[in-house]
């Protein structure tokens, strides 16, 4: 197989990868084995945590999303492990890990870029569209703090922050995953600018990740953007309640 076949097989068996591990539907197993429920019967109609907590009560919620954040985090960490550690092509791995590439210099490798982010992609599109339950499932949020928290501790902080402090302000769950979400996104990118312009560099970028892990590049803030939009999607029917000043306010922070 030529290196252009492997490229394309191995994106595609991701995206695939991930997509499976999305479409685990934690918020309506949960509901139908413990409360003998479909989440989406109630409330919202969504399969993500905040309907969940909502219906479930909150130790509920904050379950599923924990659930549903690790749903990205386990299959972008087994992804990475297998594509950077595994010997699978000519007696090397199929991409340079973040180590290989500060100390040695990009290896030969078949893969150039750091192709196992497409499986965070997968994972996006499985949550939203889960094969195991009708293609109706959550609005992403807790997919885009997984991989911003799974990749960094200072793009989960970041997101995290903005999410409470907008939440705090405006009462608004969506419009604080919106804002938060895109925010994060911005910081993404340009951090992925200084990264490609050698304005931070091999230890400075493993300070801001679990040590030599990931590089927040160009391919995770393109992930992170995805990730991003999705999420908007899925909250358009609040976007239109925002505008139309009908979207429910939470009640429970002051």
């Amino acid at each position: 197989m030529d290196i252009n076949s492997i490229n394309i097989l191995t994106a595609f068996l991701l995206i695939i990868f991930g997509y499976l591990v999305g479409s685990i539907p934690n918020a309506i197993w949960i509901g139908k084995v413990f409360f003998h429920k479909d989440v989406r019967d109630f409330g919202s109609g969504n399969a993500g945590g905040t309907n969940a907590g909502r219906v479930f009560g909150k130790r509920i919620g904050v379950l599923v999303i924990f659930l549903d954040a690790l749903k990205v985090i386990i299959p972008l960490y087994i992804s990475w492990i297998i594509l950077t550690k595994v010997n699978l092509y000519d007696g090397r791995p199929l991409v340079s890990d973040v180590t290989s590439k500060y100390v040695y210099g990009i290896n030969d490798t078949a893969i150039k870029f750091p192709i196992y982010w497409l499986t965070t992609i997968g994972c996006c599109i499985g949550h939203c569209f889960p094969l195991f339950a009708q293609f109706k499932g959550g609005k992403n949020v807790s997919c885009f703090y997984g991989i911003a928290i799974g990749t960094s501790w200072l793009f989960g902080v970041i997101p995290g922050l903005l999410f409470m402090l907008i939440l705090k302000l405006k009462k608004y769950v969506s419009l604080s995953s919106i804002l938060s979400s895109w925010i994060a996104v911005l910081f993404a990118i340009v951090w992925a600018i200084f990264v490609e312009t050698k304005v931070v560099t091999g230890s400075t970028v493993s300070i801001v990740t679990y040590g030599a892990t990931f590089e927040c590049n160009w391919l995770f803030a393109v992930c992170l953007t995805f990730a991003a939009g999705l999420l908007t999607f899925t909250h358009r029917t609040n976007i239109s309640r925002l505008k139309n000043h009908s979207e429910r306010k939470i009640t429970w922070m002051k």
